[in-house]
């Protein structure tokens, strides 16, 4: 797999879990030290900490709610402390919430917006500064494919997943030219979901897909296949690839715009 973030330090919020924590283990295999964030679920930030380090890397958990401003301030900080740079950032902390317009009230909608997305500006806004320190800097925004296509009743998601790929473009022209790169990658549909809390395996080959499915490869995508995107465009391989969004769906949208 190789180290290409030997020196480096990734933060990665919703790491407990899912693509999250697929992400964070990646990360730390090809080199850097991690800083695992995670507000529900402690007992899974906790694993994917020991794992890294069963895995001889480094990591510390930080437990926070990253649609806080205090707090996207200290996960820099303890990261910071920890591994003395932030040199990746990884976006993906989210929910999963639908409702009928008339049943869409202000306090739903504020929980998705803010989990999804404005956590999403509140850490690079943290996470900055210190990149423009260096020169160098790489920040992944984890959307959806509901940001291009979804269904009815997921209005305040899609939403969300779609003022992803606004912050992304926009912060990638504004920093790009100081060394730092935003970018955003849309994963379909994905056999760990975000709200799951399992940290265990999922057997593929056991999905049975329906007619009516919309999976052009006939499966789901695995957590792993998001977090090798994610590194590609973390690393150095990408190097000119800026305010980019990459979909990891399996085809899915163009299935959808088949029709």
């Amino acid at each position: 797999m190789g180290r290409r973030f030997d020196g480096k330090a990734a933060i990665v919020t919703g790491s407990s879990s899912g693509i999250g924590k697929a992400t964070a283990l990646r990360l730390a295999a090809q080199g850097a030290a991690v800083c695992v964030v995670a507000n529900h679920n402690v007992e899974g930030a906790e694993a994917t900490v020991r794992e890294i380090a069963d895995g001889g890397g480094r990591a510390v958990f930080v437990h926070a709610d990253v649609s806080q401003a205090d707090d996207g301030t200290r996960i820099v900080a303890d990261t910071l402390g920890a591994f003395g740079r932030v040199d990746v950032l990884v976006n993906n902390a989210g929910i999963t919430r639908g409702a009928p317009l008339d049943q869409l009230d202000e306090a739903l909608w504020d929980l998705v917006l803010g989990t999804n997305l404005k956590s999403a500006y509140l850490m690079s806004r943290a996470a900055v500064p210190d990149m423009l320190s260096r020169g160098w800097g790489a920040v992944v925004n984890i959307s959806s494919v509901h940001a291009e296509q979804t269904y009815p009743r997921y209005a305040v998601y899609a939403a969300s997943k779609a003022g992803l790929g606004g912050l992304t473009r926009g912060l990638a022209l504004e920093f790009g030219s100081r060394g730092i790169r935003f970018n955003c990658i849309l994963p379909g549909t994905i056999d760990i979901s975000i709200h799951s809390r399992r940290n265990a395996p999922v057997d593929r080959s056991a999905w049975q897909p329906r007619a009516s499915d919309t999976q052009v490869m006939k499966r789901c995508g695995s957590p792993d296949e998001i977090a090798a995107a994610v590194c590609f465009l973390a690393s150095d391989e990408s190097s000119f690839v800026n305010g980019a969004t990459l979909a990891v769906d399996g085809g899915q949208l163009g299935l959808f715009k088949d029709h």
